[in-house]
């Protein structure tokens, strides 16, 4: 026991002295270790080196000892002064054996907060450069390298490859290699985590800020400039790929390169796409067999890039979003991905071969096929019976809410998507099949706009699509459309293409109070601009039972309305309301989005005069009411206006022949009447009735010209004509029986009533002012001036000129069934 003791002793005395010796040499020798290092690191350096400080410690690596830099810079080869490597730390360790016999040999090296920035501009020419070729074999070097031990912290590689348009960045928190060295060839081991921020292939970023786990084995033969790749994992999730293959660099840059996928999932495979690509998908689950593999292979320089081909696909496998009800169950795919060129996709192919599998039991199959990704070439095929809610518990529609009902679709399409951007061979893209949907309900947009019951098919034909029987519920509103759509794949995949629709609504109620609401709703922040788009061709027939908007509500309507280059033509419609019949023609010239012309023709049939009042709220003015009037009326009615971009009219434009009888009228307590009395003195002009009142009204420069008529009613018979003006200026004439003298003053009535050599009289008044202040007076200059008869001269003028004008303007717009045929265009 005291043996075994007194060796103990005497052992860590010795390692103690030994210990002692150490410090005491590397006190003494500190500077002379740091000057023979630095020297002999600079006879091999082509590039300017800074440190901030220099220091020998023996406890990074102990028994070893460790030469420090902190606060390191070292140049690049490029011209200009531009950093190949900065570092906060480095510390190479050496065999304190090894060194007192004179000899620096590295045996680990640790380097902590790093960046190296690894360029090769476009002439070819990297800017790494910075040894110094040596001569002979190199066996008598002072510094050696010997790198078992190799630790990288905290460190970022940046690599620009100008020539080949590439520019990869990654950076580690902790990486460990090993590095044994034999004459050129150097066998480096590695593992620890690395970030991937971009792997920059022309303008397209892959495994942007991908984080692996890598355990690889590397050869390099520094003669042949040759990188084989030995078994090397990375690691990403619950996925590795196994990587293989090499990389030459020596005459040319070649690279044979294959990734096989093990224990992959989908999540693993959609994390290695784009982030523009996978965002909406990276969520998404899968259980079951998931396979991947990757080969790239060629030349990288600046004019050729490698081949890729990449297979993947599942087997039985389930697929599923954690947060929503819905999977995928017996899913099966097979997908290849191939490019001659690694940087541009153009003669790319993509093939999703036989997809199949069942969505919340529904079973469903496709397949799909794309080529020439600059000009792309698609062919896709689908068959399934879907239900909506799956659907949507599987992949949420954006705005759409609440969605359940039958989906069935046997579809396919085939062809370049450039064909459809000309109508001229639009029809050599292939598309045929069906929808057909049973009992669809959804809430659609920010308003939960509410479809329901809709039933129908959509038959697809090329690039058209007939809609048959398709009916349902929008919010209170039924509709029923049979027809087709012209040029829809086109108008709905690119931009500013037409479309032509020719459809038959049937409806039994359309609330269209409810319908502007929602289509003008979300546009209330800014201002409303009616326009007709250019590339609507439209042929519309609609039979609808009933219709409501604000007050007016028709039965009964029927008519067409036709629409082509920003022109719509109304031709006989026809609806029941206010008591009787309204027909209406016209055209609507859209073409300057700030003057919209409008020419219509109007037949009133027995509409109740006291309900056409009411309806349009009295016309936005006071001074006849629909409380005041009752009767029918019959009319025909010619006008044209011009309207602005907010439809308001422009005033000045209104022109308008109105040709009326008024059957049954009543005019009640109407206060210029009732003003009559003063000179008429009869009690009853506060209630009048007549049975016929015909007159031909014309409208224009904001004035409504109204010739003389005559009225026969209970009370008496009176001619009335006169002017009112937009601005309820008034001027009206009367001419009425006399039949009391003694309550009016001859002198005052003096040119103011006629004799008509019977013992008769007439007087003449007038109604002059503004619709809210104005005078029943005595007409003195009637008599002598013709007022009446000088107004309906000029009445008639105005309508010869209207009719001719606007005969002219009916010919330019005028538009046949004919000129709507799609296939003229």
């Amino acid at each position: 026991m005291k043996r075994l003791k007194k060796i103990l002793i005497y052992t860590t005395v010795v390692l103690a002295v030994l210990f002692a010796s150490v410090v005491i040499s590397v006190f003494l020798f500190k500077d002379k270790i740091i000057q023979r290092f630095v020297t002999e690191a600079n006879k091999h350096l082509n590039t300017p080196v800074k440190i901030g400080k220099i220091d020998v410690s023996m406890f990074d690596d102990f028994p070893n000892l460790a030469i420090v830099f902190t606060d390191v810079y070292v140049e690049d080869s490029h011209p200009g002064i531009y950093p190949l490597l900065t570092a906060q730390r480095m510390a190479f360790n050496l065999s304190p054996v090894e060194l007192w016999k004179g000899n620096y040999s590295i045996r680990g090296l640790s380097i902590t907060g790093s960046e190296t920035n690894l360029r090769i501009n476009a002439a070819g020419k990297a800017n790494y450069i910075i040894l110094k070729e040596t001569q002979g074999d190199g066996t008598g070097r002072a510094v050696q390298f010997d790198l078992r031990n190799v630790r990288l912290n905290n460190t970022i590689v940046s690599y620009l490859d100008q020539q080949a348009d590439q520019h990869h960045v990654f950076n580690s928190e902790r990486l460990a290699a090993s590095i044994l060295v034999t004459g050129d060839l150097y066998k480096i081991e590695a593992k620890g985590n690395v970030v991937t921020e971009q792997i920059g292939i022309g303008t397209t970023l892959f495994l942007t800020n991908k984080t692996f786990e890598v355990n690889t084995r590397i050869d390099y033969d520094d003669d042949k400039k040759l990188v084989d790749f030995n078994s090397s994992i990375l690691k990403i999730g619950r996925s590795q790929f196994e990587i293989s293959g090499n990389y030459n660099f020596k005459d040319k840059n070649l690279i044979d390169l294959k990734a096989t996928g093990k224990d992959t999932d989908i999540q693993t495979l959609l994390s290695l796409l784009p982030d523009e690509t996978s965002k909406k998908l990276k969520q998404y689950r899968s259980e079951g067999d998931v396979f991947f593999n990757l080969s790239l292979k060629g030349e990288i320089s600046d004019r050729k890039s490698p081949f890729i081909s990449v297979s993947f696909g599942c087997k039985d496998a389930t697929l599923f979003h954690p947060d929503y009800k819905s999977r995928i169950t017996k899913a099966n795919l097979n997908g290849s991905f191939a490019s001659p060129s690694l940087t541009n996709f153009s003669d790319a192919k993509l093939f999703l071969k036989n997809m199949e599998g069942e969505l919340n039991g529904k079973s469903f199959t496709g397949n799909l096929g794309i080529s020439q990704f600059n000009d792309p070439y698609i062919a896709l095929d689908f068959k399934g019976e879907l239900d909506a809610a799956s659907v949507s518990n599987f992949y949420p529609i954006p705005q759409v809410n609440d969605l359940n009902g039958l989906i069935d679709a046997d579809i396919m399409f085939e062809g370049k998507t450039s064909l459809l951007k000309k109508k001229a061979t639009a029809q050599k893209v292939k598309t045929n099949g069906a929808i057909t949907l049973h009992n669809v309900n959804f809430n659609y947009g920010k308003q939960n706009i509410h479809f329901k019951d809709i039933n129908g098919t959509l038959q697809f034909n090329n690039n058209d699509l007939a809609l048959s029987n398709v009916r349902g519920y929008f919010e209170n509103s039924d509709f029923q459309l049979n027809g087709f759509f012209k040029n829809i794949i086109t108008f709905l995949l690119f931009e500013n293409q037409p479309i032509g629709i020719e459809t038959d609504l049937k409806s039994k109620f359309l609330d269209l109070d409810q319908l502007f609401s929602i289509g003008f709703e979300e546009e209330e922040s800014k201002e409303y601009q009616f326009r007709i788009s250019p590339d609507l061709q439209l042929n519309f027939n609609c039979d609808v039972k009933k219709m409501k908007y604000k007050r007016f509500k028709p039965t009964n309507i029927k008519g067409d309305l036709l629409v082509k280059n920003q022109v719509a033509v109304s031709r006989n419609i026809i609806m029941h309301t206010m008591g009787g019949t309204l027909t209406l023609n016209g055209i609507v010239d859209a073409k300057n989005v700030k003057a919209i012309d409008v020419i219509s023709t109007l037949k009133l049939d027995g509409l109740h005069v006291d309900s056409v009042f009411y309806v349009f709220e009295n016309f936005d003015q006071t001074f006849v009411q629909d409380k005041h009037l009752k009767g029918r009326a019959y009319a025909n009615v010619d006008l044209e206006m011009t309207l602005n971009e907010k439809l308001n009219l422009i005033a000045p434009t209104l022109i308008a022949d109105i040709s009326a009888t008024i059957k049954n009228g009543e005019l009640n307590n109407f206060e210029p009447m009732k003003k009559l009395n003063k000179y008429l003195d009869d009690e009853g002009l506060s209630k009048m009735r007549f049975a016929d009142l015909k007159n031909d009204i014309h409208i224009e420069k904001q004035t409504i010209y109204l010739p003389q008529m005559e009225i026969k009613s209970n009370v008496t018979t009176i001619q009335l004509s006169g002017t009112h003006t937009f601005d309820q200026h008034i001027d009206y004439r009367v001419v009425a029986p006399l039949r009391n003298k003694k309550k009016i003053d001859p002198d005052e009535a003096f040119g103011a009533i006629e004799e008509d050599g019977s013992g008769k009289a007439k007087i003449f008044l007038k109604i002059t002012g503004t619709t809210d202040d104005y005078d029943v007076s005595l007409d003195k200059d009637a008599v002598k001036k013709k007022i009446a008869s000088d107004l309906k001269k000029e009445v008639q003028e105005l309508k010869d000129a209207f009719k001719l004008k606007g005969q002219k303007k009916k010919k330019e717009l005028e538009l046949t069934e004919e000129e709507f045929d799609w296939n003229d265009n």
